[in-house]
This record gives structure tokens, C-alpha cells and sequence, in this order.
């Protein structure tokens, strides 16, 4: 995407330098994984489009706490992520439980081809090694899974979810603005530098 091919910018005018970007609050992870969803059907790549990054790095950075995510949507300030969707964070926290099990799998092998054991010795230690791996991986990925959900709820009851989009053109601009207003977005807006006519 080459933004400025399409209009003068003003370096010094816009929270975010000389890009433009619509804004939208959402009530629920939902309406904004359909707005990504369609967005990204529409030509928007997953790098134009991004959320807060955790809320105390956020506090960090403004330094002060979060008291409305309404006064996040234009501060230049806050630090930013990139979206992730619930398919890719289910997909990590399976990597997350099945690498340690395949990890301690191999192990379990090594161990029983290395020392001789006897078949039924090999089969308890490598199963053994097995659901340790089980275990573990599962305990991360639930608490990771639970930080996820807790960041969402925390996120909404301070006013919803933030997401932005970075548009590159006048057609992106309004395509982006009825995409997140179709799915729900609440404060829809556009910021960055002014366009010279």
C-alpha cells in the first residue's frame, strides 16, 4: 500500500504521523472478529489493522491508568499490536500443549532405547513422559487462555474494543468506515493529517 501517492500529507498533523486510519470501539470480541473478517475479504491486509497492546504496557506508555478506552482511540501514544484472531490463538495454545507432549515423547524414547529397558518399561516411561507433557502444556495454555479472556472483559468494561485501520486511499477510507460500522463498531471515525484538495 503506498499511502502517499494518493495526497499530500502533513507530517505534523494526526496522532499517528502522516497516516490515516479509521477507529472503531466494539461491544464484543465477535462484532469485531466479523469486522477483521470482512475487512480483510475487502483487501485489507492483517498488517493494516491493529488493537492496544496489553493494558499495562498501555498504562506505561500514557502514564497514567486507563479510565475510558474512548481517550486511547487518538492518542499517538499508545503502544499498538498486531490483531489476532480466536482460530490463531486457539492454534497457539494447541502448540502450546502438544510441543512439550511431543518434547517428552522423544525423550521417553531415547531414554528406554538407551538403557535397554524392556518393552512394557519403554511403553509405561514414554506414556508417563507423555501426560507430564500433557499436564504442563495444558496448566500454560489454560492460564494464557484465561489472561486472554480476562484482557477482553477488562477492555469492555472500560468502554469496549479498540481497532484500527490503516487505509491508504479516499475509496479504503469509506470502505473501512462501512465495514466497521456494519458490524457494529460504535465512534467510527478517521484520524490523521488533513487531505489537500
Amino acid at each position: 500500500m503506498t499511502e502517499q501517492g494518493h495526497w499530500e500529507w502533513s507530517d505534523r498533523v494526526g496522532p499517528r504521523g502522516n497516516l490515516r486510519e479509521a477507529v472503531a470501539l466494539f461491544d464484543t470480541e465477535e462484532d469485531m472478529q466479523s469486522a477483521v473478517d470482512d475487512l480483510e475479504c475487502h483487501g485489507f491486509s492483517n498488517a493494516a489493522i491493529s488493537r492496544p497492546a496489553d493494558p499495562s504496557v498501555v498504562e506505561a506508555a500514557i502514564q497514567h491508568p486507563i479510565e475510558n478506552v474512548n481517550a486511547l482511540e487518538d492518542d499517538a501514544r499508545v503502544p499498538r499490536e498486531a490483531f489476532v484472531d480466536k482460530d490463531s490463538r486457539t492454534s497457539g495454545f494447541m502448540v502450546m500443549v502438544l510441543t512439550p507432549v511431543y518434547i517428552l515423547l522423544l525423550a521417553g524414547a531415547a531414554i528406554a532405547s538407551g538403557h535397554g529397558l524392556a518393552t512394557w518399561e519403554a511403553i509405561v516411561l514414554t506414556v508417563g513422559l507423555g501426560l507430564i507433557g500433557v499436564v504442563g502444556g495444558g496448566y500454560f495454555a489454560t492460564r494464557r487462555a484465561g489472561e486472554s479472556r480476562r484482557r477482553i472483559r477488562n477492555e469492555q468494561a472500560l468502554g469496549g474494543l479498540l481497532l484500527w485501520v490503516r487505509t491508504g486511499s479516499r475509496e479504503q477510507e469509506s470502505r473501512a468506515l462501512e465495514i466497521l460500522r456494519r458490524h457494529s463498531g460504535r465512534d467510527v471515525h478517521l484520524h490523521g493529517p488533513a487531505l489537500q484538495r
